[in-house]
């Protein structure tokens, strides 16, 4: 079976997995988000920190997360610690973001840090995951989480669209190769259209700062797959797994979603006095 059908029908997989979670309710959803957590955190303590999966460090992150995202996201539905880990899930995402810019990838920074404290990658899942139970709290989470995968989505495709007919600069190759300035500008035009057209549907509102705002979301939803690329160029690393047949792994599937979602629930939060957070 050739690459492109086994990336389609991965593709439908996930996302009737999506689906069917959302149907089924609230605490579906979340024991999905929780299970990706794991994954994710898998990869990057066994293909990023090299430990193993039996090594007692292994086990403590694996269970600390698995612990903390059901007494916060599924037990006792504590608004105020959510609101705590979006906070710090920012900050340390504006600190990835003065990694990717600032420090050259020579200093080898993520690799060095890991080596002294194999569990600090997967801050990187933990923290963005347990403030992602935040969008529950609304009673149109459904339309939130629509939102925010759409914006993400239409980012990647977008990108992957005008990259592959129309690229010709390279955006970043030392960093990520394949992608394009051109591909980068469409993956940004594609998610202020798809976010704005969906904030519409969903609302009836539009003011035409939306679009903006929607834009700059699949902006920041790039920089944090550059950001994973960045990581994994340090570590000599292709895919974080590959455990999705045509796809590598689960955080290379979803580090943008995950790495735009504390900033994702700031703006749902102050832009849409329907969607209280």
């Amino acid at each position: 079976m050739s690459n492109t059908k086994l990336r389609i029908i991965s593709a439908i997989v996930m996302a009737l997995v999506v689906v069917i979670s959302v149907l089924l309710g609230k605490t579906a959803t979340l024991l999905l988000c929780m299970l990706v957590g794991v994954l994710c955190i898998d990869e990057i303590l066994v293909n990023f920190a090299a430990l193993k999966r039996q090594d007692f460090f292994y086990r403590y992150v694996v269970g600390f997360f698995i612990v903390f995202f059901l007494i916060i996201n599924v037990l006792f539905q504590a608004k105020l610690s959510r609101g705590f880990f979006t906070i710090a899930a920012i900050f340390l995402n504006s600190f990835l973001i003065y990694y990717l810019f600032k420090i050259p990838l020579e200093e080898g920074f993520m690799k060095n840090s890991s080596k002294k404290n194999p569990g600090l990658l997967s801050t990187m899942v933990f923290l963005p995951l347990i403030s992602f139970g935040i969008f529950f709290e609304s009673d149109f989470w459904k339309e939130v989480l629509t939102l925010l995968l759409l914006v993400t989505f239409s980012m990647d495709t977008g990108a992957w669209f005008f990259g592959k007919n129309f690229g010709k600069h390279k955006l970043w190759p030392a960093v990520s190769p394949k992608k394009t300035v051109e591909g980068f500008i469409g993956g940004i035009l594609t998610s202020a259209i798809a976010g704005s057209l969906a904030w519409h549907f969903f609302l009836g509102d539009f003011q035409w700062y939306y679009s903006v705002i929607f834009g700059l979301c699949g902006a920041l939803s790039q920089v944090g797959d550059l950001v994973q690329s960045k990581v994994k160029r340090e570590f000599g690393i292709k895919d974080s797994s590959n455990l999705i047949p045509g796809h590598g792994g689960i955080y290379d599937r979803i580090d943008s979603l995950i790495f735009l979602s504390p900033f994702f629930a700031i703006v749902v939060k102050y832009l849409g006095r329907h969607f209280p957070l």
